[in-house]
């Protein structure tokens, strides 16, 4: 696992007095969900976005793949989600940025407090039933096999990988694919690689990915006149 992959993000995001101002404005009384859409946050979510990248190494906190802010805005994710719990929806320690997939496959009402009768937001790893981006070395908790795909060692790492689908092969071809580029595999190993049956277990969709990354490599390489 790279250095770039395996962080814990050390310090959270520092609340402005222009980011207080604009939570007053979207929630004057008592918090709602649906606050954290209102425009008056924009800023806000544009400071978040340009402190947390480079502390997370411009990575997802979940998938540790490369968040490509020229093609898309990373999402601000609600570690426990704000459905659940509202009053923290505005704490930077309940705060990280992941890509859209792993946001979309977390979803707004799955689980993440070993106790969700909580109501303070805790700050102890003990407390999460995921991989926490503030709190926990992803390297003991997820290992990558084949630097590919995702495989929990421990109870933490499971349940991430289970909740943000980590095994979902859209993943493994934009790893593969990382790896290609950067000259570290080739389409021969990416293969040999999955004719392994315990690696097999940890893909959905085998047949699809092979069909997926084929194709990645021959559009890449016609990219650069690769013949």
């Amino acid at each position: 696992m790279k250095v770039t992959e395996d962080f814990v993000i050390d310090r959270p995001y520092e609340l402005t007095r222009q980011d207080l101002l604009a939570i007053e404005e979207a929630s004057p009384e008592e918090k709602d969900k649906d606050d954290w859409e209102k425009k008056c946050l924009n800023d806000f979510k544009g400071r978040f976005r340009r402190d947390m990248l480079p502390k997370q190494n411009y990575r997802c906190a979940y998938c540790r793949l490369e968040l490509h802010t020229n093609e898309v805005t990373p999402e601000i994710e609600h570690i426990v989600p704000k459905n659940l719990k509202p009053n923290w929806m505005y704490e930077p320690f309940n705060l990280c940025l992941s890509c859209k997939l792993c946001n979309t496959k977390k979803g707004h009402r799955k689980k993440t407090l070993v106790d969700e009768s909580v109501e303070e937001l805790p700050h102890d790893a003990r407390a999460y039933k995921m991989i926490h981006p503030h709190l926990d070395k992803y390297s003991e908790n997820i290992e990558f096999v084949g630097d590919i795909l995702y495989r929990g060692i421990s109870d933490k790492g499971k349940y991430t990988v289970s909740l943000c689908e980590l095994n979902r092969y859209e993943v493994a071809a934009a790893r593969a694919m990382e790896l290609i580029k950067q000259g570290v595999i080739d389409e021969t190993h990416t293969i040999l690689m999955m004719t392994d049956e315990n690696n097999q277990k940890l893909l959905d969709d085998l047949d699809v990915f092979l069909e997926d990354i084929k194709n990645r490599i021959r559009v890449y390489n016609l990219n650069n006149g690769v013949e």
